[in-house]
């Protein structure tokens, strides 16, 4: 049995995808495996096989949260890390991850990230990715964590019901909320993960039923408050449902996060107008709170 099992769900293939897979080699520890699981995709796959610890799974194009689902399925450790087919894991990832697991209470432990380019250069800014939250900070809209620089007990995940497919953005903030309400969830600072920013992948994802999303999601925890008679938290999640933002003045947001980062301040001001201008209360609450993570 490996010690860690390597999820990585792919529609695009190509050579991000052997990246992600050569940076799971370059690993300080040797024992894991990998499970692709091919969601449509038709490419081949074989060189990439001739290792007899990376496996393929082909299914027809399900979206990735059955693949995920999927490939946790086929892990044979009950340390499941994730990583997308375009990131890349730095080496000492798996091992502090599995070392951080070894307390039976944690179900999944979250690393901080940098973010490179399409060309896998590194960005001049780094270590927004994550930090430690609790369930109340998630429940506010203050958590931050990333599902492709987590690691997991599989048991907890299949008990928790891994991830919702009827959800096609908010999937991730979803499974974590679920994680940090009936587990533990341990947060590593040590930057672990190369997250490739481009104009195919997550970080550009957004549709307009993004803030209705992330509204059910946080609805749910509210009934179970509710029943629960969770004072406390009933309170967190009223103030995070202000700081929800409608899809197009969320990815605005982040465009001007991104562009202040990148010392481009014309582009910032004008992405954080177009913000402002779809949804002026949370835009500011929303820009209030980055910076105070940042200066923390």
């Amino acid at each position: 049995m490996p010690t860690a099992s390597v999820v990585i769900p792919t529609t695009r293939g190509g050579l991000y995808l052997r990246e992600s897979v050569a940076s799971v080699h370059a690993q300080t520890i040797d024992d894991w495996e990998i499970i692709i699981v091919a969601d449509g995709l038709d490419e081949d796959l074989s060189d990439l096989e001739t290792d007899p610890r990376v496996r393929v799974f082909r299914q027809r194009n399900r979206g990735v949260c059955i693949a995920r689902n999927i490939g946790v399925n086929l892990a044979a450790s009950d340390l499941v890390a994730f990583l997308d087919d375009d990131d890349r894991a730095l080496p000492d990832r798996l091992r502090a991850q599995v070392e951080a697991m070894e307390d039976e209470s944690v179900g999944l432990c979250h690393t901080q990230a940098r973010v490179i380019d399409s060309d896998g250069n590194l960005v001049n800014f780094a270590g927004e990715g994550a930090r430690a939250s609790t369930y109340p900070e998630y429940l506010r809209m203050d958590g931050l964590s990333m599902i492709g620089a987590s690691m997991v007990r599989k048991s907890v995940f299949l008990e928790l019901g891994g991830f919702n497919p009827l959800f096609r953005v908010g999937e991730d903030f979803e499974l974590i909320l679920r994680f940090a309400r009936e587990s533990t969830i341990v947060f590593l600072p040590e930057v672990l993960l190369e997250v490739r920013h481009h104009e195919g992948n997550s970080w550009t994802r957004t549709t307009p039923s993004t803030g209705q999303e992330i509204k059910i999601i946080l609805a749910m925890h509210q009934l179970a408050a509710s029943d629960h008679g969770e004072t406390e938290n009933l309170r967190m999640i009223r103030k995070g449902v202000k700081s929800v933002l409608p899809a197009r003045a969320h990815l605005a947001l982040a465009r001007a996060n991104n562009a202040r980062h990148a010392h481009s301040y014309v582009k910032a001001i004008a992405a954080f107008g177009q913000a402002f201008r779809y949804a002026p209360r949370a835009s500011v609450r929303m820009a209030i709170k980055q910076l105070r993570r940042q200066r923390n």
